[in-house]
């Protein structure tokens, strides 16, 4: 108990003063006109603050679903704290642009050692907008700093009502020049007939064209799903995945050579209608065979049931199936979304996450999500929807480590609750992590999201998610928005992850003014806005055992 005697002979006549940090809105875009619907694949968020401890209230940003103001202070009564913020929120520029109806992060495109964004307003045949050519509706995709949240960059279709943005994605380093490249679909456009569709790969350095894909045949609607594949066939370049569900007889995904562009694998669906290629990702080494593996969803196909829907995972080395995954029931559309979903058992192995909008375990049609061992194929976590036509699983993506635990984590949209909704899931334990809520009704928050990677550099995943019904900038201008979370723990002081004595000498230094950089919430364990030796005492305390100690952390 030395240390304890020591604290209390610390005095100081002018403790610092304790300063609340509270979450805060960066920076808003908001579109030119009535119409927008900037952000259909990305979302914003209401549900700010979540708790992983029974009996922890937390307050709520503009969450009307719980009633609570995020304005007010709540006292934690136990240990942890996970907190979210909203990074950005970016808005479509007219009326019915649909902004977010895909959303992905782009990798670090400029090199400035910050995660980048990329998001799609595929535009309707409403939407006002003309490219430099003066044709209308032709679609967009826009990328975005993660460091300021300026645009780095635009992207405008070819032609009228291309639908350039309906798919979008970050593409790893195709050229290997160092900068994260970046994929997008088009998936009307009529080069090579009507409605072939076409998908374009862009420099992140330089914005210019890399590479133009092309549909086989009309109709084809190839660029209906794009994605990052990873390097599939081992040569030091990223390469690329394209899907087109019409294509053929049940659909079609093709993958391209980074280094080359050239054609790599075509995989074909297996019965006519299939919709095979509606959703298309990089999976992540799934065999741990040194090579990034592929999967494609198929969500109309038969196998289990009329429309039960199927999931196909591919090895990148070799073309061959690895995995068949079918949906449970007739209806479910299982595959209708895919992602890899990264390590989430911490065994070393990709693993993966299909959604199925239209199950009906938790309701008809409230819909689920389903994720899988990459080294097994076993079932690791089965999410279900909350009510009846939430349309949960209508969007899944990994989500990175957002909290920290060393295990990747996942996110779920529901497009139909209301506002709309999406969901992190721990990939550690499978517990609900954060929920986040759209601002409006039928903003359909939730219809796309994505893993953002570090935007601003704080050591944890952050997310984004897509509202493309959003009339923020006008009616159907649409959103996106940008989550940083970060967890807390009452008494690590010094941010460590652990509570010990290093947590209350590092406090009494700064106390009396000595070097030691300290987290000013994590430090008020005893809630009276102040940061001083009362609260270094209390952890010490509690770090020795002594009884009825408990530090209690406010906001």
């Amino acid at each position: 108990m030395l240390v304890l005697a020591t604290f209390a002979l610390w005095i100081s006549l002018a403790p610092p003063v304790w300063t609340q940090c509270d979450p805060e809105e960066l920076y808003t875009f908001t579109g030119e006109a009535w119409g927008d619907i900037f952000g259909r694949l990305v979302s914003e968020a209401s549900a700010v603050d979540n708790y992983r401890y029974e009996y922890l209230i937390v307050g709520t940003r503009r969450n009307n679903d719980v009633g609570i103001d995020a304005d007010q202070a709540y006292v934690f009564s136990y240990q942890e704290i996970d907190s979210c913020e909203e990074l950005y929120i970016f808005t479509g520029e007219a009326a019915s642009y649909f902004l977010g109806v895909s959303v992905s992060g782009a990798g670090d495109v400029n090199k400035d050692g910050y995660a980048d964004l990329i998001v799609g307003a595929h535009e309707s045949i409403l939407g006002a907008h003309k490219n430099d050519a003066g044709v209308s509706s032709p679609g967009r995709a826009y990328v975005y700093s993660g460091l300021t949240g300026d645009t780095l960059y635009t992207f405008t279709g070819e032609a009228a009502y291309d639908r350039l943005g309906g798919s979008v994605s970050g593409a790893g380093d195709v050229n290997k020049d160092g900068y994260a490249d970046l994929i997008v679909g088009a998936s009307k456009n009529d080069a090579g007939g009507d409605k072939a569709g076409r998908a374009y790969v862009y420099s992140g350095q330089t914005g210019g064209l890399l590479y133009t894909f092309t549909g086989e045949a009309a109709g084809d609607e190839f660029g209906r799903s794009v994605s990052g594949a990873g390097d599939v066939n081992g040569d030091g370049y990223a390469d690329l995945i394209v899907g087109t569900s019409l294509a053929g007889t049940g659909g079609k995904a093709y993958v391209y050579s980074g280094q080359t562009g050239g054609l790599l694998w075509t995989f074909n669906g297996e019965a006519t209608g299939d919709g095979f290629g509606c959703s298309v990702s990089g999976a992540g080494d799934v065999n741990k065979d040194g090579y990034a593996d592929l999967i494609v969803g198929a969500y109309a196909n038969d196998a289990g049931g009329y429309n039960a829907g199927r999931a196909y995972v591919y090895s990148g080395l070799t073309g061959d199936t690895l995995y068949t995954f079918t949906g449970e029931s007739g209806y479910d559309e299982f595959g209708y979304s895919v992602s890899g979903a990264g390590d989430v058992d911490g065994d070393g192995y990709a693993d993966l996450i299909v959604g199925a909008r239209y199950n009906d375990a938790g309701g008809s049609g409230a819909g689920r999500a389903y994720v899988y061992s990459g080294q097994t194929g076993a079932l690791l976590y089965t999410f279900t929807g909350e009510a009846s036509t939430d349309q949960f699983g209508e969007s899944v993506s990994g989500a990175g480590d957002v909290d920290g635990d060393g295990y990747a984590d996942l996110i779920v949209g529901a497009v139909l609750t209301y506002t709309g909704r999406a969901y992190v899931y721990s990939g550690q334990t499978g517990a609900l992590l954060y929920t986040f809520n759209g601002e409006a009704a039928n903003d359909q928050f939730g219809c796309s999201v994505s893993g953002a990677g570090d935007v601003n550099k704080d050591g944890y995943a952050d997310l984004i998610v897509g509202a493309r019904y959003n009339d923020a900038g006008g009616g159907g201008a649409g959103r996106a928005y940008v989550y940083s979370c970060i967890t807390y723990l009452c008494g690590d002081v010094n941010g460590d992850g652990i509570i010990n004595l290093a947590d209350a000498l590092c406090l009494a230094q700064y106390y009396f003014g000595k070097p030691c950089e300290i987290d000013l919430w994590t430090s008020d364990v005893n809630c009276d806005t102040l940061n001083n030796l009362a609260d270094a005492m209390i952890i010490a305390k509690k770090y020795f055992g002594a009884p009825g100690v408990e530090l209690n952390c406010c906001e």
